[in-house]
Formats: structure tokens, C-alpha cells, sequence
């Protein structure tokens, strides 16, 4: 009985943070597309791949960086709320912060140096020159990016989605594709147009650096007379960075699989393809977004709930959180996997030859987010070694995979590498979390979720059958497809649990 109650509550702010988060991911896939429309109409296969490789390499970079701090950070906040240790997120975020900055700082000096024989290795022709050149201008935005998305991370950790859906998903994203479209049309060249990719870094900076200052003063005013004595400085360093530096290796792997295959790509197959292959999986972005947003709600409830109550109340959570991500997720999948030749037109004809990359990848996402939010669960759970073993793997399968298949096959050898690499992802914290802590994804609300959105994917089918891959197809596919979500969820006995995860009442 006392854990039902804290775990109620734990499923309700779940809700209530994805829909906050949600509403924030869905301006930022606006965005995203916008941009990705501009570079792609106004750069070309070409020059938009060169770009594309760019944001690749400095991605890559500010994300290594990190060193996981930004999921200590989450999960070292939430437990510290959770047991009243709110007076140390001070001496926590000095910890975390000061290595990821001296880090960020040498991998932007690197990317600067070694811009010359990455462009030569990556691009050929003119693209090769563009591609040095938005490397050196870049380079400098490295260590604010990586501090950035840190403390932007480490906001979750509060409990709160607002600075994320705020300053990053709202603010940063939806200058871009202004800025972006200003340079090109002023004739800014290749300067101007990294330039206007990579300096809004700096500017969100420093709200979301305001606003986490003042969710730390704000802790650290609520702390009561009877909080425990503080870790020592040297201490509280030692667990996070134990937890952290597993956790960076295995990030900075997960983040190669979502980027080697365009840079094997574009050294294989030259900077066109990379255009073609990055514009159709973008168009899968938009489940990832939703995926994401139902993740980041879950990590810091989770690592509370876990902290006080074990693992009968993370298994509920988790299980609750699958549905919800699968209910918000596999639309955006379907949808684009069914209507890909409409949707790659949007960028231009040239684009529409990448539509079995968006059916390959789309089908390994399909069952990767069938397994919820696994890996977080696992990091959580503290069992970061694993995750980074996991990475390892994956990464590996992804390598030799593109390796592989990119010769004989392009495009879509690159899309099945990263499929695979999807799959043995998921698959692997599912087993150790199952045998670990008896957890996985599949409990009842999982599996009815599952039958009801595959349905509605029939519904899409059926439209295109009858309409073809046309905007009266989608607009009709769309229709059916949410009628028939809806009454599934509607008719199922406990509905899903959706009423329950908004915090609305049973009648729904």
C-alpha cells in the first residue's frame, strides 16, 4: 500500500511533463523541418550535404564532450531532492560542470585543426571547400555547445520541462531557420551559413544558465532542519564521475550510430548522397522528438521512484511510460513510412529516391521504441557499464554494417546498418533489465497500445491504396488513422491509462 500512492503521483507528472514536452518538440520538429527545407532548396544535394557532414562532426564532438554529465545531473538532482540533499546541487553542478568545459574546449581546438584533412577525407570539389570552411568557423561554439546541452540536461533533474521546452526547443529552434535563410539569401557563403547554425548556442546559453541558477537557489532554499550532513566535495566527484564517464563513452557511441553512416557516406559515396539519406531520415525525426519527450519526463521520475519505493514501483512507471511513448511515437513512424515519396517531394525531386531509406529505418525505430525507454531505465537503475557495453555493441554492428553494405547498396545499405544497430540496442538493456530487476516493457498497457496503433497504420495503408501517396492520401490516412486510435483507446477497459497520465479523472 505505500507504494501505490507516490507512484499515482509519479504517473501523473509523467503525463504532464510528455504533453509539456511534447507541445516543445513538436515547434522543434516544425523548425527542424523548416531548416532542413531551407538548406536542402536553397544549398542542394551537394552543398546541403557538406553542411550536413559539418553539423555531423561538431554534434559528434559537443556531444563526446559531455561526458554524460548531463545524465548524472539528472539522475544525482532527483535522487538528491528525493532524499533531501538539496543543500549540495552547488557543489554538484561545480563537479559536473568544470571537466565537460576543459573537455569541450579541446575538442573545439581539434575540430579547428584538423578541418583541413576531415574536408578532404569526407567531400570532394567545391562541397570539400564549403565543409573546411564551416569546420573552422564552427570550432569556436564547440565547448558552448557542450556546457549548453549539459546544463540544459541537468534542468530535467528539477522535475521540470520549462527551460528545455523554453529555451531550446521553442527559442533556439525556431531561430534557425530565420537566421539560416538570412545568410544565404545576403550572400553570407559558407561563414555566414555556419555562423548562423552554431551561434545561437551562445545567446541560449545564458537564459538557460539564469533559469538553472535559479532552480539550484531554489533547492537549496528548501532545505530543512534535518537534512543529512553534506558528501565532501572529493566524495560527491568520485560517484559522479564513476557513474558519468561510463555513461559519456556510451553516449558518444549512440550518438556515432546516429552519424557515422552519413560521414561513411559522404567519403564512400561523395556529399550528395549524405544530402539525399540525412533529408529522408529527418523525416523520422518527428517520432524520435516524441519518443524523446516521453524519455526526459521519465528519467528523473523513475530515479526517484526506484530511490524510494524499488523496483515494483519503477516497474510500473516504466511499463505506463512504454504505452505512452508507443501511442505518441508509432504514428510518426507509420505516417512517414507510409507516405515517404510525399513527404522526401517536399524537399525537392531529387529527394524522393531516398523513400526505402525512411521504410528501412522507419521499421528499425518501429521496434526500438516498442521497448520503451530502456536504456534510460538501465542508467537510472545506475548501471551505466552496461549501457556503455551495450553501445559498444551496437556501435560496432553499425560500423561494419555500413562498411559492408554502403559499397554494393548506398543509401539503403546505410539505412539497414543503422536499423540493426537499433534493434541490438533495445534488445540488450531488455534482457538485462528483465533478468537484473524482472522489469520489461511489455505489460498489458504496452501490448494493447501496440494492437491499437498498428491498426491505425492499416487505417494509413488503406488511404494510400485507395488516394495514393498524395496530400488527399495523408490528409484522409491521418483522419482514419486518428479515428481509429481514438476509439481503441477509448474502448479498452482501463483506457490506457490515458486519463490517469494527464491527471484527469477516470471518465475520460
Amino acid at each position: 500500500m505505500t507504494d501505490e500512492r507516490p507512484t499515482d503521483d509519479s504517473v501523473r507528472g509523467l503525463g504532464r511533463s510528455s504533453l509539456i514536452n511534447l507541445i516543445g518538440f513538436g515547434v522543434f520538429g516544425l523548425a527542424n523541418f523548416l531548416l532542413l527545407a531551407v538548406m536542402t532548396r536553397r544549398l542542394g544535394t551537394s552543398g546541403a550535404g557538406a553542411l550536413l557532414e559539418a553539423i555531423a562532426v561538431f554534434s559528434i564532438l559537443a556531444r563526446t564532450a559531455m561526458l554524460g554529465a548531463d545524465i548524472a545531473l539528472v539522475r544525482f538532482t532527483s535522487r538528491f531532492i528525493a532524499r533531501e540533499r538539496r543543500g549540495e546541487m552547488r557543489t554538484l553542478y561545480g563537479v559536473a560542470l568544470a571537466p565537460v568545459l576543459a573537455v569541450g574546449t579541446l575538442a573545439g581546438l581539434a575540430m579547428f585543426a584538423l578541418a583541413e584533412p576531415l574536408g578532404r577525407a569526407l567531400a570532394d570539389g567545391v562541397a570539400r571547400e564549403h565543409l573546411i570552411t564551416h569546420l573552422r568557423v564552427m570550432a569556436p561554439f564547440v565547448p558552448v555547445a557542450t556546457v549548453y546541452q549539459v546544463v540544459e540536461g541537468g534542468s530535467r533533474g528539477f522535475g521540470t520541462m520549462l527551460p528545455s521546452v523554453v529555451v531550446e526547443r521553442i527559442g533556439r529552434s525556431i531561430t534557425l531557420p530565420g537566421l539560416m535563410l538570412a545568410a544565404i539569401a545576403w550572400g553570407a557563403g559558407a561563414t555566414g551559413i555556419a555562423l548562423a547554425w552554431a551561434g545561437p548556442y551562445a545567446v541560449a546559453l545564458i537564459p538557460m544558465g539564469l533559469w538553472v541558477v535559479a532552480l539550484v537557489r531554489r533547492a537549496e532554499g528548501a532545505v530543512g532542519r534535518a537534512a543529512p550532513a553534506a558528501i565532501p566535495t572529493r566524495e560527491l566527484a568520485r560517484r559522479v564521475w564513476r557513474f558519468s564517464l561510463p555513461r559519456a563513452f556510451a553516449g558518444m557511441f549512440a550518438f556515432l550510430i546516429s552519424w557515422i553512416d552519413a560521414l561513411m557516406l559522404g567519403a564512400m559515396k561523395g556529399a550528395s548522397a549524405v544530402g539525399v539519406y540525412s533529408a529522408a531520415t529527418r523525416w523520422l525525426i518527428a517520432g524520435n522528438f516524441a519518443g524523446t519527450a516521453v524519455t526526459q519526463a521519465f528519467a528523473p521520475r523513475v530515479s526517484r521512484a526506484l530511490a524510494i519505493h524499488g523496483s515494483t514501483a519503477g516497474r510500473r512507471l516504466f511499463q505506463d511510460a512504454t504505452a505512452l511513448l508507443v501511442l505518441v511515437a508509432w504514428p510518426a513512424y507509420l505516417t512517414a513510412i507510409v507516405f515517404a515519396p510525399l513527404l522526401l517531394s517536399a524537399f525537392g525531386d531529387d529527394f524522393v529516391v531516398g523513400a526505402h531509406v525512411i521504410a528501412i529505418v522507419g521499421a528499425g525505430f518501429l521496434v526500438a521504441s516498442s521497448a520503451g525507454p530502456i536504456d534510460m531505465l538501465l542508467l537510472m537503475a545506475g548501471r551505466s557499464s552496461l549501457s556503455l557495453v551495450n553501445a559498444a555493441v551496437a556501435l560496432a554492428v553499425n560500423f561494419v554494417a555500413n562498411l559492408v553494405l554502403i559499397p554494393p547498396f548506398g543509401i539503403e545499405g546505410a539505412a539497414w546498418a543503422w536499423a540493426a544497430s537499433l534493434v541490438v540496442s533495445n534488445a540488450l538493456p531488455v534482457f538485462q533489465m528483465w533478468r537484473s530487476h524482472g522489469i520489461q516493457p511489455y505489460g498489458p498497457r504496452t501490448r494493447r497500445a501496440l494492437l491499437i496503433v498498428s491498426t491505425g497504420g492499416l487505417a494509413l495503408l488503406a488511404a494510400r491504396s485507395l488516394l495514393g501517396a498524395s496530400v488527399a492520401g495523408l490528409t484522409l490516412g491521418l483522419l482514419l488513422a486518428a479515428g481509429v486510435v481514438a476509439v481503441g483507446i477509448r474502448v479498452t477497459p482501463d483506457r490506457l491509462g490515458v486519463g490517469e497520465l494527464l491527471g484527469r479523472s477516470s471518465r475520460w
